[in-house]
């Protein structure tokens, strides 16, 4: 690998780490898991060596990746189903934004990590359709059905107020 090799792959790795972990620890809820997956989408892309328009483009292969190799870490059945809340909680937010964290990690996790894609990283329901290879009206289904579910949630809890 040359310097210049190197370098890319470093920028890449300080520019889209933590997105890349935040999307797989919302998958995996496990915090070993989740690094690992991570570093398999950085690996995948060392390996691969695409060539992207944008930054924008290699933030949604790295995403689009790291779904794919956490929905097959999920599939697979020497995984132990452990959920570790606290791992995410910690990572994910502040101390003011943990009630509403904890209350979308309750959610199934199509809902949770669409609800994540849209509102902490920032990306359209095209985008995050041409990410996780779903269809647009599929993920405005998510993102409505997982507001409602969260709304339902907070407001059972008495923490929402109309």
């Amino acid at each position: 690998m040359t310097d210049s090799e190197k370098q890319y792959f470093s920028n890449m790795y300080e520019a889209y780490a933590k997105a890349v972990y935040g999307v797989c620890l919302l998958y995996l809820k496990n915090k070993d898991d989740a690094e690992e997956a991570a570093g398999e989408a950085f690996i995948r892309l060392m390996e691969s060596k695409p060539e992207f328009k944008n930054d924008s483009h290699a933030k949604a292969y790295l995403i689009k990746t790291s779904v794919n190799i956490c929905k097959n870490l999920l599939k697979s059945g020497w995984r132990k189903n452990v959920v570790h809340d606290e791992d995410v909680l910690m990572y994910m937010t502040t101390s003011e934004e943990r009630g509403i964290m904890e209350e979308i990690l309750s959610l199934p996790p199509k809902y949770r990590v669409t609800l994540y894609m849209h509102y902490y990283q920032g990306y359209t329901a095209q985008e995050i359709a041409d990410i996780m290879n779903i269809s647009l009206s599929a993920v405005l289904s998510r993102l409505s059905r997982g507001r409602k579910r969260l709304k339902d949630i907070l407001t059972e809890g008495g923490f929402y107020y109309a």
